[in-house]
């Protein structure tokens, strides 16, 4: 019979148990096996070590036992044993820590996140100086306005990824001019009143007073380009 070591880790007394078995005669082995204390009596055992921790100290140690088979053999010769199962029992009673800290791997998954964000933050940075550049140039080029309204839409794509329905709308403002500058006015109109009417609705402390005036400033552009449009139609 193999030789158990059960780490049971819990709250309370009558809390959930978390129990981890390790196998000594292996170099690492680490399996949840919750249903292996129902099969250990532990009503006779007279000696059963208790430790109070703060999870931070428990997970610790769990990871050390884990790592090292030098420590799983000492706290097998210096605790009792479960006669039914061949088993030593370590019971561990937790606390809540004073501070949570943050462990390596979530730091790490989190790490990845950041970076993520500062890159597409970066990107988007970019973006935006060079669909202002041709946008500007949109009134007199044609071909500077089309290219400005698909920047607009890799702008949109990444604003998609960072979850902010904030710059979302900007996005769409800003391809709504290339819209008005590709003389697709019906489409542009579409766009910024939609974009307004959604940003109204949001509760006032929620409402981004710029995002508002970029829809009134540029349904002005809009408006204008539309006359310019009529009239040059009537003149000829």
């Amino acid at each position: 019979m193999s030789k158990k070591l059960v780490v049971l880790a819990r709250f309370s007394e009558y809390g959930i148990p978390e129990s981890t078995v390790f196998i000594l005669n292996k170099k690492k082995s680490s399996k949840d096996y919750p249903q292996i204390l129902d099969k250990c009596d532990t009503s006779n055992v007279d000696e059963i070590s208790f430790y109070c921790m703060d999870v931070h100290a428990a997970s610790f140690l769990r990871s050390e036992i884990q790592r090292s088979s030098f420590l799983r053999r000492q706290v097998w010769k210096n605790h009792s044993t479960l006669l039914e199962t061949g088993a030593v029992v370590l019971q561990i009673l937790l606390k809540e820590p004073i501070r949570y800290h943050m462990d390596q791997r979530f730091g790490s998954q989190v790490q990845l996140l950041v970076n993520e964000k500062i890159e597409l933050d970066h990107i988007m940075s970019c973006l935006s100086t060079l669909g202002g550049a041709f946008s500007s140039l949109g009134d007199q080029f044609l071909d500077c306005a089309k290219i400005a309204g698909k920047i607009s839409l890799q702008q949109y794509k990444i604003a998609e990824k960072l979850c902010d329905p904030v710059t979302l709308m900007r996005c769409q403002l800003y391809l709504s001019i290339s819209l008005i500058q590709c003389n697709r006015f019906k489409n542009a109109k579409i766009v910024i009143t939609s974009v307004y009417r959604s940003m109204k609705s949001r509760p006032e402390e929620l409402q981004d007073k710029r995002v508002i005036s970029m829809c009134l400033g540029i349904w002005a552009k809009l408006k204008y380009h539309w006359y310019l449009e009529k009239k040059q139609i009537y003149i000829t």
